[in-house]
C-alpha cells in the first residue's frame, strides 16, 4: 500500500517522505537514486490505481527504463520536479481527477438502488415493449437493468429511458419523469397503473453497495431490498 518515491538525496527523501506524510498519503518504498526497473515493478504492484505511482525529487529514469516513465500509455504515473510542491500539486491534481473518473466507471458497472412509479394515464404503448411514464421515487435507474414489483415479481428489462423532451438517455435519478420501455410485460396483465418497482440489484453488487456511501433515499431502498431477499434467502447479500 502507498506509492514509491525516490529522491536524489537521503535529505531530499526525508523531506518528500514528511509532505507526504502530512497529506496522509502513505509511502511504499522509498530509495535515493535515479529511478530504475524495480522502482517501476514495484509502482505496477500496488492493488489501488492511484498507488500506480512514482514520485521523483531532482531525479529522473535511468537509461533502461526513461522511455517507459515518458509513455502516457504507461500502467504507472511518474510525477518529477525540483520543487516538491510542484510535485504533489501534479500528483494531487491526477489523483483526485483519476478518482472521479473511477467512480464514472463504477457508477456505469454497479446496478444502484432505484424505486419507480408507474404514472397514471401514461401507457404509451401496451407491449412489445411495453412503453410507459414513470417518476423516479428514489435512487437511479439505468437502461438495461431489471425491474421486479415490490413483493420481487420479476417484471421485465429496461430498453429505454426519453425524457419528456423526447430526449433518449441511459439513466433517469430521483425526480425524474421517463418513458420507460420495458421488454417483457404487458400492460393490463403483467403491470397496471400506480404500481411502484425495484430496480433488481443483483446480490454480487448489492455486496459491493454495502461498501460505498449512498445517499439516504439509495440506502434505504438497498435495505429495503436486503430485507425483501432474506425471505426467502437469509443469506442474501450477506
Amino acid at each position: 500500500k502507498g506509492v514509491v518515491i525516490k529522491a536524489d538525496t537521503v535529505g531530499g527523501l526525508e523531506a518528500l517522505g514528511f509532505e507526504l506524510a502530512k497529506l496522509k498519503i502513505p509511502v511504499r518504498q522509498a530509495t535515493v537514486g535515479p529511478v530504475n526497473k524495480r522502482d517501476i515493478l514495484m509502482a505496477k504492484s500496488a492493488q489501488d490505481p492511484l498507488n500506480k505511482v512514482i514520485l521523483g525529487f531532482s531525479v529522473k529514469g535511468n537509461s533502461e527504463v526513461a522511455d517507459a516513465l515518458n509513455d502516457d500509455d504507461s500502467e504507472i504515473r511518474f510525477f518529477s520536479g525540483s520543487i516538491i510542491y510542484h510535485i504533489l500539486d501534479a500528483y494531487e491534481a491526477w489523483r483526485e481527477e483519476t478518482a472521479e473518473k473511477m467512480a464514472a466507471e463504477l457508477r456505469e458497472s454497479l446496478v444502484y438502488p432505484g424505486r419507480l412509479l408507474y404514472l397514471k394515464d401514461h401507457t404509451f404503448r401496451a407491449k412489445g415493449p411495453a412503453i410507459v411514464g414513470m417518476r423516479v421515487l428514489g435512487g437511479r435507474v439505468h437502461i438495461g437493468q431489471r425491474l421486479m414489483k415490490l413483493d420481487g415479481t420479476p417484471v421485465g428489462q429496461i430498453k429505454s429511458l426519453r425524457t419528456r423532451a423526447s430526449d433518449d438517455v441511459k439513466e433517469a435519478n430521483q425526480g425524474d419523469e421517463v418513458a420507460v420501455a420495458i421488454n417483457g410485460p404487458t400492460v393490463g396483465r403483467h403491470i397496471e397503473e400506480l404500481d411502484e418497482f425495484y430496480v433488481d440489484v443483483p446480490e454480487s453488487h448489492a455486496k459491493r453497495l454495502k461498501k460505498i456511501e449512498l445517499n439516504p433515499v439509495e440506502q434505504e431502498i438497498l435495505d429495503e431490498l436486503i430485507r425483501l431477499h432474506r425471505k426467502e434467502n437469509h443469506f442474501w447479500g450477506r
